[in-house]
């Protein structure tokens, strides 16, 4: 079974705040993310914990191969 995560789950999970979060989800840097209610600016927003963590995963820096 999936586990879904708020906003502030995530935000304390990765360490971003819940700003960042938002605007991630207006200009597509962050992570992926449900709207519960489609077609409709409010309502709740919830991540997928295996996309958060593939999200992280993208995000690895490695300085030893040059990739920062």
């Amino acid at each position: 079974m999936e586990r879904f995560l708020t906003t502030g789950q995530v935000a304390t999970l990765t360490g971003v705040s819940e700003s960042y979060l938002e605007k991630g989800r207006i200009y597509g840097y962050g992570p992926p993310f449900i709207r519960l209610r489609p077609g409709s600016k409010s309502g709740a927003i919830r991540y997928r914990l295996s996309a958060v963590m593939h999200w992280l995963e993208e995000r690895q820096c490695d300085p030893e191969a040059g990739h920062v």
